[in-house]
Protein backbone atom coordinates (compact mmCIF):
# COMPACT_ATOMS: atom_id res chain seq x y z
CA UNK A 1 0.00 0.00 0.00
CA UNK A 2 1.19 3.46 -0.90
CA UNK A 3 2.02 5.74 2.02
CA UNK A 4 0.69 9.26 2.08
CA UNK A 5 2.99 12.29 2.15
CA UNK A 6 2.31 13.13 5.80
CA UNK A 7 3.14 9.59 6.94
CA UNK A 8 6.41 9.60 4.99
CA UNK A 9 7.43 13.05 6.25
CA UNK A 10 6.71 12.09 9.87
CA UNK A 11 8.69 8.85 9.48
CA UNK A 12 11.65 10.73 7.99
CA UNK A 13 11.50 13.30 10.77
CA UNK A 14 11.39 10.61 13.46
CA UNK A 15 14.18 8.55 11.90
CA UNK A 16 16.51 11.57 11.69
CA UNK A 17 15.82 12.40 15.35
CA UNK A 18 15.93 16.12 14.66
CA UNK A 19 16.46 18.67 17.43
CA UNK A 20 13.69 20.87 16.01
CA UNK A 21 11.23 18.52 14.27
CA UNK A 22 8.79 21.39 13.73
CA UNK A 23 10.92 22.51 10.80
CA UNK A 24 9.73 19.50 8.83
CA UNK A 25 5.96 19.79 9.07
CA UNK A 26 3.92 17.52 6.78
CA UNK A 27 1.49 20.39 6.11
CA UNK A 28 4.20 22.15 4.07
CA UNK A 29 4.47 19.45 1.40
CA UNK A 30 2.22 18.78 -1.56
CA UNK A 31 1.46 15.76 -3.69
CA UNK A 32 3.30 17.37 -6.60
CA UNK A 33 6.58 16.29 -4.92
CA UNK A 34 5.44 12.76 -4.07
CA UNK A 35 8.14 11.02 -6.11
CA UNK A 36 10.98 13.05 -4.58
CA UNK A 37 9.62 12.54 -1.06
CA UNK A 38 9.26 8.79 -1.71
CA UNK A 39 12.92 8.68 -2.84
CA UNK A 40 14.06 10.46 0.33
CA UNK A 41 11.80 8.25 2.45
CA UNK A 42 13.19 5.07 0.87
CA UNK A 43 16.77 6.24 1.44
CA UNK A 44 16.16 7.27 5.07
CA UNK A 45 14.35 4.04 5.92
CA UNK A 46 17.15 1.95 4.41
CA UNK A 47 19.80 3.30 6.79
CA UNK A 48 20.32 2.73 10.51
CA UNK A 49 22.54 5.72 11.21
CA UNK A 50 23.30 9.05 9.57
CA UNK A 51 26.31 11.33 9.53
CA UNK A 52 25.72 15.00 10.29
CA UNK A 53 26.39 15.72 6.61
CA UNK A 54 23.71 13.25 5.53
CA UNK A 55 21.18 14.78 7.91
CA UNK A 56 22.00 18.23 6.57
CA UNK A 57 21.64 17.03 2.98
CA UNK A 58 18.32 15.34 3.66
CA UNK A 59 16.87 18.33 5.50
CA UNK A 60 18.08 20.68 2.74
CA UNK A 61 16.49 18.47 0.09
CA UNK A 62 13.22 18.50 2.02
CA UNK A 63 13.51 22.27 2.40
CA UNK A 64 13.69 22.65 -1.36
CA UNK A 65 10.48 20.63 -1.74
CA UNK A 66 8.65 22.60 0.92
CA UNK A 67 5.70 24.76 -0.17
CA UNK A 68 5.73 28.33 1.07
Amino acid sequence: MEKDIATMILAIRDRLNLVNPGLIDPDYYSDSHREDIEDIYTYVMSKDTFTPQEITGITEALGELRQS
